[in-house]
């Protein structure tokens, strides 16, 4: 090998050494970059990358990410208080008007008590009574969802015994079933559900269930109870009336309903409730639609002493 060939093989070698340095030097702002990248991604706070990169290029890419998470949280800042804006206006609508709304159902109720009522006056009456309590009904709902949305839904935990209350939610919905000429089947379990849970929010779970099916079913109504293994389960059936396949994948969203033209005042909220509700008790709620026949399913745990927080 001559001179000038050694020479030429040092420089070679000195200019590989240079280009290996400079990709472990890239390699390095990358993995540097990324480390930056994934704190802006997965934590809310304020810090911006920095922009001290040797390379020019890379501050270019520096300064277009901090722009854009700029605008971003700006957005997301935005968005957040529409929302609580939004919460507020449902919350204080439903407080403001449920109050003027139980005095005209309860005038109404007294009016029908009345003596000297033709016919037509008493039917008129009852038309107002069922529609102020479907009014109220659904601003129940949106209080609801107002109050989970915003964490202000707190459950008053005791014993509980779940088929009593479903019988009584049952119960309740009898002269309603009763207006449509129908008679339920009914197969509760005779044996106590014990549970650990809110009343409240379970009479709701079953009250929107059982609101839900006698809004849109028509026929084949079903309510049953059973202990499956580890688990209380709740069924709730009916005609599939204007039910799809692909409704079941959308059912439990809020503000979903199947009724398009809105002219069966629903909120498309009870069954989004119901799900939360569920959830929180440690349980799972599922839709099915099996030929005609559409059906929700309740699953609770027998032992839930650690559900909905308790100690």
């Amino acid at each position: 090998m001559s001179g000038m060939e050694g020479i030429l093989m040092v420089i070679l070698g000195a200019v590989c050494l240079l280009l290996l340095l400079f990709l472990l030097f890239t390699f390095r702002q990358v993995r540097e970059l990324r480390s930056y990248v994934k704190v802006l991604k997965e934590e809310e706070s304020g810090i911006r990358v920095p922009v001290s990169f040797p390379v020019k290029e890379f501050n270019a890419l520096v300064e277009e990410i901090n722009e854009l998470t700029d605008g971003y949280r700006e957005e997301t800042r935005t968005l957040r208080r529409k929302d609580e804006a939004i919460k507020e206006t449902i919350t204080n609508l439903a407080h403001d008007v449920r109050t003027p709304l139980t005095s005209i159902e309860g005038y109404a109720k007294i009016l029908m008590d009345s003596k000297g009522l033709n016919q037509e006056e008493k039917e008129s009456l009852a038309v107002i009574v069922e529609r102020a309590d479907t009014l109220k009904r659904l601003l129940n709902q949106l209080f609801d969802y107002a109050r989970f949305e915003s964490g202000g839904f707190e459950y008053q935990m005791e014993k509980l015994n779940l088929n009593a209350i479903l019988r009584n939610t049952a119960v309740s919905f009898y002269s309603q079933f009763e207006s449509k000429n129908v008679i339920p089947e009914i197969e509760i379990s005779e044996e106590d559900f014990p549970f650990w849970g809110d009343r409240d929010a379970v009479t709701r779970v079953f009250s929107n269930l059982l609101f839900n099916a006698l809004v849109h079913g028509n026929k084949d109504y079903y309510v049953a109870s059973k202990r499956e293994g580890e688990s209380y389960v709740f069924l709730f059936r009916n005609d599939a009336a204007d039910v799809t396949p692909q409704d079941v994948e959308h059912l439990f969203e809020r503000f979903y309903t199947t009724d398009k033209s809105r002219s069966k005042k629903t909120t498309g909220l009870g069954l989004s409730i119901a799900k939360r509700i569920v959830t929180d008790m440690g349980g799972t709620i599922e839709a099915n639609l099996k030929g005609n026949q559409f059906e929700i399913k309740i699953q609770l745990p027998c032992s839930n002493e650690a559900a909905m927080g308790k100690k």
